[in-house]
């Protein structure tokens, strides 16, 4: 899974907004309503988040 279908977003535009805004993934993903609906999503957009956020801090 890649993205919320419910909330029409990727994880990957998540993840960008994050970063160039300098917020956490958790509030991009409040404020555009990911995960919020069926939440089918939810782990996988937290894996795929915190895997990819990791690895910019560690890169």
């Amino acid at each position: 899974m890649e993205k919320c279908h419910c909330a029409q977003i990727t994880f990957e535009k998540i993840v960008e907004t994050a970063k160039q805004q300098g917020q956490d993934y958790r509030e991009v993903v409040k404020a555009c309503g990911a995960a919020d609906t069926c939440t089918a999503c939810t782990d996988y957009l937290v894996a795929y988040c915190e895997q990819h956020l990791q690895l910019v801090s560690a890169g």
